[in-house]
């Protein structure tokens, strides 16, 4: 079976940027007065006498026009595309096969003639739909790494953000996590697990050839204190604009991008303009956003009850024992400090305030999308343009989230042998973002709503926030007052205000030197401008004095060219081959500065310059890597396939010993059906067994790791008067031959397609090995150091994924398909330290207590501390149970499992010997199941998405004694005789109160979770609308995050406080964004 070299080549770049030029320069002096298109033969013979062809291509399925498919005069290099009407005009040889291409369908020929009427088959039919893999396009038939993609049909009618929010469970291995639904928030990425412990695990995205650097992801998430925020730099890309998504998952696909493909590379392919008349789209939602589940809390009075025991337990109790003569019912005159009085306010509760803080805070906040489009272009002129607003609200009213985006995309044909290309896309964003969770200022609007008193006022008299409330007492004694967070204030006063500026652009030119090979060549860049502006006013201070305010500016610059070499060719029409060769090189600089300042004089100006200044801080940074890429992929008779890559990189961010690495692989794949002893077997369509192993790259560990650097100092020098001189020191011991994180993988995966394609399945397992992961080594103390950075560490994925996608009904008037989804994951800490030692962590930012260990042989990052056993309910069962190696128990207290000692038994007595693992944050497996049902001119989907095995630390259970807790909590110990459910402990336990619990399973829950994550129903309106201005319609209701079925007492089970998304701690949550139902309706108008 014949081939001709692929239509969207990719192509690899020659040895140095001075032989790329000039062989450009003479491509261009060669053919850059050849403007006419002529039709060749196969052996590149000019036709004389060419037969006009024309036709239309349709979608299989809607029977709607496709623009912008490919069509190929097979042999040749010679072709067209379809216009904005799906129809096309080509002069072709009589006799000559034609081949129409695009990406997310299946590729059909078709012998030149009049009046052609081509169906292309859709993505969820086709084995052999064309995905975008590195530097190039393949039919997905043909592919033997493992690549997960998904197309533009199925990211539309969404009420999202970013591109990744549409997505979530819908591919296997895939696991995009939307730890908040704050407006602009990011996405937790993860590809086949988690791939280091110490280094990014973010993938490497690349947008229409440009790989972005992934330093901007990083960056743009440092705010005005220099804390992490919830951002989203992806969130400039429109998905409105999106073709398609690839996702490379295996080593065999990833290895073309060397030191940066081990966490996965995501593919995106933006739309391209086609010959014909111009189309114009335009699009228009709006949505509305509430919370998705309230956290049932106690009521006023509740509460009254749960403080009043309180305040009795602290009269009648000393050191856990009752004091004799002491009675609940003793008037406030024999009690003595106020903590212990029953105030006036609790005689009778319904006097009081029932404020519902959460129905307070949170509201239904709108959301609008609007989106312009226009394309179309001439025979050699192309172009698709486009503009973007959304305005995002949040349930916490104050903030949100707007973006302007523009796309410009235009191809043009200089002659029949060279193309040009250039894309650009600039947005500009505000994130008014809500206050984090954690210990940030007041910690955050979340955990202030879920821990304030249903008692406490909104408003103080004189209408502003209030912060405190009085209680007061029939005794005589002074008010007692009680601070809080008002939730209500902080979200409307506080200000932190992210602006960003973005630009991703590429200008490319691809020459046909032959119709077998082609030189592409490229100059990419990613810009990003970001200025974070913070101010907390007095007004939402609990001391209602201190006023505190920040700048922050960040840019970033990533440049990048990209020259590939493709040779494409087929032999005795059997042996398929094509090389490519190529050189990269990219450079990022990035440098920010940052001031803070507190006292300023009043709440209006919010200048630092009003301030007193605190601190300042500013940094530069920059990294480059030069790249070698070949591959070369071979395939006898569509049978037998073997692709073997290998890519050399060199970086500036490794020692001068190890600054280049080699990154090869190389994968088979075999045909089964093709083979004779399978040609009986007419149920199978297709069957292909494949196999690959490489080796992979991480170059995320920070610019400078590797040399020892030199920072301000001051010192007290010897003249012995005490003067402080200020100079330059070493900040760090470097290491000459640190350098990248490697992953060695296997992969095995199956195809099969059933019954003429109305079943595909996909199967992989794989098994991937991260080493060389970054750990501090103890070094000798004469070396003014404690400790130097080496390659060390040693981490395991291994696990498998299966996808299935069937066409359950397809008729006319009726189509039902379906596509479920299912992977499993295994982590496992190999090695560590030279001494595989422990990693104990702790993110201050979140709580001052360690909540994570990693250690060999388990999961890294494990939930870290003691097991709960219920409470002490009575003086017999605290007399029999285990000793606190430091305090005292008390009954009502918690009971911990004593399961270890010195000795490695139980010896009666809890101390750290009883510490163990209690769970993590990654899952056992997750699963996404998708239908879409289409009959006549209504549509529906409805996509569901599962997480199981997963745990959080919900450190919201953690409160002190007055502030409010959930009412799941109500059923305490009170005394021996009312010892409650044996579960919850007596409230004026200390040990989870504050910002230093103790670590129990208690606050370890269980997140699995069952999301009907999407649901869309649609209806197309072509006799109302249909005509010569309106070519087509569709109105449609979407619905996210309509329905979350579990366990987790939380807001959301994906959960991750801001500040607490390293590596090492990941899975908590104190006080993050609630989860939203968004409800939308929408228009797709075409004209």
């Amino acid at each position: 079976m014949r081939r001709h070299p692929a239509t969207h080549r990719h192509i690899a770049g020659v040895v140095s940027a001075k032989t790329f030029r000039c062989l450009l320069f003479c491509a261009f002096v060669t053919f850059a007065g050849t403007t006419t298109v002529v039709a060749a033969d196969a052996d590149g013979v000019t036709i004389q006498n060419p037969i006009p062809v024309n036709g239309k291509v349709t979608d299989k399925t809607s029977g709607e026009p496709l623009s912008g498919v490919s069509v190929v005069i097979r042999g040749t290099s010679n072709g067209t595309t379809t216009d904005a009407e799906g129809n096309f005009t080509i002069n072709a040889p009589e006799g000559a096969t034609l081949e129409f291409t695009i990406v997310g369908y299946a590729t059909v020929t078709a012998k030149a003639a009049a009046n052609l009427t081509i169906a292309l088959a859709r993505p969820d039919a086709a084995l052999n739909e064309v995905v975008v893999i590195g530097y190039g396009t393949q039919s997905k038939r043909d592919v033997v790494g493992s690549i997960a993609s998904v197309g533009a049909k199925q990211l539309q009618d969404r009420a999202v953000v970013s591109f990744g929010e549409a997505i979530v469970g819908q591919l296997p291995g895939v696991q995009v996590q939307q730890t908040s639904s704050a407006p602009g928030a990011g996405l937790s990425f993860k590809i086949r697990g988690v791939g280091s412990i110490s280094a990014d695990n973010t993938p490497l995205y690349v947008i229409d050839g440009v790989p972005l650097d992934n330093t901007t992801a990083s960056y743009s998430a440092q705010g005005a204190s220099g804390a992490n925020v919830p951002t989203n730099p992806l969130a400039s890309i429109n998905p409105g604009d999106i073709q398609s998504i690839d996702i490379l998952k295996d080593a065999s696909a990833t290895s073309i991008y060397g030191s940066r493909g081990s966490n996965g590379v995501v593919i995106i392919t933006t739309k391209q303009g086609a010959r014909g008349r111009t189309q114009i789209n335009v699009s228009a939602s709006t949505a509305w956003q509430t919370i998705e589940n309230k956290i049932p809390m106690l009521s006023t009075a509740e509460w009254v009850e749960r403080q009043t025991d309180i305040r009795n337990y602290n009269y009648l109790y000393q050191n856990g024992v009752r004091i004799p003569g002491r009675n609940a019912s003793d008037p406030n005159s024999m009690r003595g400090t106020a903590g212990v009085k029953i105030p006036n306010e609790f005689r009778d509760p319904t006097l009081l305030p029932d404020n519902d803080w959460q129905d307070i805070v949170y509201r239904t906040a709108p959301m609008t999308n609007y989106q312009l489009s226009a394309s179309g272009g001439s025979e050699n002129v192309r172009f698709y343009i486009s503009g973007n607003y959304i305005n995002q609200e949040a349930i916490t009213e104050g903030q949100g989230f707007k973006k302007y985006s523009l796309r410009g995309n235009i191809d043009a044909n200089i002659s029949n042998k060279i193309k040009v290309g250039f894309r650009i896309a600039p947005s500009y964003s505000i994130n008014d973002i809500p206050t984090a969770g954690g210990l940030s200022y007041y910690g955050g609007v979340t955990a202030a709503v879920v821990s304030s008193p249903p008692v406490f006022p909104i408003y103080n008299p004189d209408g502003t926030y209030a912060n405190a409330r009085q209680f007061t007492f029939d005794d005589g004694t002074p008010p007692q007052t009680l601070q809080f967070s008002n939730g209500l204030g902080l979200s409307r006063e506080y200000e932190n205000v992210m602006k960003m500026f973005n630009t991703v652009g590429t200008l490319f030119t691809t020459v046909d030197f032959t119709k077998n090979l082609s030189l592409r060549s490229s100059i990419n860049a990613d810009i990003t401008n970001i200025n974070t502006d913070m101010f907390v006013p007095s007004t939402i201070s609990v001391s209602g004095s201190t006023l505190y305010g920040s700048t922050y500016t960040g840019n970033n610059l990533s440049w990048s060219n990209e020259n590939t070499l493709t040779y494409d060719n087929t032999f005795s029409d059997k042996h398929h081959v094509n090389v490519l060769v190529g050189f990269s090189e990219q450079m990022a600089v990035f440098q920010s500065s940052g001031i803070s300042a507190n006292q300023f004089p009043n709440n209006l100006v919010h200048t630092i310059n009003a301030g007193i200044t605190t601190s300042t801080r500013a940094s530069k940074s920059q990294w480059s890597m030069a790249s070698l890429i070949s591959r070369v992929k071979y395939d006898f008779n569509e049978k037998y396939f073997l692709t073997a890559t290998f890519r050399r990189d060199g970086s500036s961010r490794f020692g001068a010993n190890s600054k280049w690495g080699n990154f090869p692989s190389a994968a088979i794949g075999w045909r089964i059906s093709e083979e004779k002893f399978m040609r009986g077997i007419p149920a199978i369509s297709d069957l292909k067994l494949r196999a690959s192993y490489g080796v992979v790259g991480n170059d995320q560990i920070g610019n400078y790791g590797a040399i020892g650097r030199v920072g301000p100092r001051t010192a007290v020098l010897g003249s012995g008067d005490g003067r402080r001189v200020s100079g330059l020191a070493q900040d760090n011991l470097g290491n000459s031959f640190l350098t990248w994180e490697q992953s060695k993988s296997v992969d095995v995966g199956i195809d099969i397609s059933l019954f003429n394609n109305r079943i595909n399945i996909t199967a992989d397992y794989y098994d991937k090995v991260s080493s060389g992961m970054l750990f501090g080594v103890p070094v000798p103390t004469f070396t003014g150091f404690s400790e130097t950075l080496r390659n060390l560490g040693k981490l395991r994925n291994k696990g498998i994924e299966f996808n299935i996608e069937t066409r359950n009904i397809d008729r006319k008037n009726l189509v039902w398909t379906s596509n479920f989804n299912i992977s499993s994951n295994t982590n496992r800490v190999e090695a560590l330290n030279a001494n595989n030692d422990d990693i104990f962590s702790v993110n201050y930012g979140v709580v001052n207590a360690i909540t994570h260990r990693t250690r060999v042989g388990e999961p890294m990052a494990a939930y870290y501390g003691f097991i709960y056993d219920g409470i002490f309910k009575n003086s017999q069962e605290l007399a029999a149970g285990p000793k606190l190696a430091a305090g005292q128990t008390f009954v009502g207290d918690p009971r911990l499992k004593d399961i270890s000692g010195p000795d490695g038994k139980p010896d009666g007595v809890i101390d750290n010997f009883d510490k163990t693992t209690l769970g993590n944050n990654l899952p056992d497996f997750i699963f996404g199941f998708t239908n879409n049902l289409t009959y006549k001119n209504f549509d529906f989907s409805i996509q569901i998405q599962g997480v199981q095995g997963v745990e959080v630390l919900n450190l919201m259970k953690t409160s002190s004694n007055y502030k409010n807790v959930s009412s799941l909590f109500k059923n305490y110990w009170r005394s021996e005789e009312e010892p409650g459910d044996g579960i919850n402990f007596r409230p004026t336990f200390a040990a989870y109160q504050g910002n230093n619990p103790v670590i129990t399973s208690w606050l370890v829950e269980d997140a699995s979770f069952v999301r009907i994550k999407n649901l869309t129903l649609g209806y197309r309106l072509p006799t109302l609308f249909g005509g010569k201005v309106i070519k087509n319609a569709r109105a449609y209701l979407n619905i996210q995050n309509l329905y979350t079925f579990t366990n987790y007492e939380g807001y959301n089970p994906e959960v991750n406080t801001v500040e607490g998304t390293d590596n090492l701690t990941p899975g908590m949550d104190y006080g993050t964004y609630p989860n939203t139902r968004t409800v939308s309706l929408g228009i797709n108008i075409t004209l």
